[in-house]
């Protein structure tokens, strides 16, 4: 595999809501020297509220990261910088 769609990524379960993954930004798999590939974000329902989350999506056989036993997972920003997150994914679209 050697990329993982941040879409599919729904772990942990008793976490994220079903169905309220909605990536903003994807920018693929990671290019090596090239920082500004790899990495996604998405809004989505954590735990019952709205949330903001990050991952890297690596490539080379990797799930991304963060990931939890092989499983990937998403980095939940912190509620006071979310909207500083979502507001340079949705900007860096364009890029």
């Amino acid at each position: 595999m050697a990329y993982f769609d941040p879409r599919m990524v729904i772990s942990p379960k008793t976490s994220i809501e079903e169905g309220s993954v909605n990536v903003v930004h994807d920018r693929g798999e990671w290019r090596g020297g090239d920082g500004w590939s790899g990495w996604s974000v998405a809004e989505l329902t954590w735990e019952g509220e709205p949330a903001v989350g990050i991952r890297w999506n690596v490539g080379e056989n990797s799930v991304g990261n963060p990931q939890s036993r092989g499983v990937p997972t998403w980095f939940i920003s912190p509620s006071a910088i979310a909207h500083l997150v979502l507001n340079q994914a949705q900007t860096r679209k364009a890029d």
